[in-house]
């Protein structure tokens, strides 16, 4: 069970990844790659401003590379679970201040069907 939960957290670290870098190995995808095609993503999705983008594509990196370096850090999973839980919870917020109400809205709800979707492949 806390595999799978790690697991799906790292999913959605990487979430809203376009199709091309999902069909690609996903160890292969350097912090910079994800952070590029989720800033693309969200552009795309959430219509981002040009003063937006820069400031968000900031936020995707620093989370990317986050998530890189836990990958190789020591501790048990649950501690890399917690982290990433917490991190979570941090890009939220910062993006909560960068992106319109209506934006954010968007992005939450890609959120929670990205969870979904997961849930369901795990069942089934």
């Amino acid at each position: 069970m806390k595999r799978s939960t790690l697991i799906m957290l790292v999913l959605m670290n990487c979430l809203f990844a376009p199709s091309f870098l999902l069909a690609q190995d996903k160890q292969k995808a350097t912090p910079e790659e994800r952070a590029a095609s989720l800033t693309d993503w969200m552009k795309s999705k959430l219509q981002l401003t040009a003063e937006q983008e820069p400031k968000v594509k900031e936020i995707n990196l620093k989370y990317a590379q986050n998530n890189e370096a836990l990958k190789t850090a020591p501790g048990s999973k649950r501690e890399k679970m917690k982290t990433l839980k917490a991190d979570e919870a941090s890009r939220d917020s910062e993006l909560k201040a960068i992106l319109t109400p209506e934006q954010y809205k968007i992005y939450q709800d890609s959120k929670a069907e990205l969870k979904q979707k997961i849930k369901e492949k795990r069942k089934g």
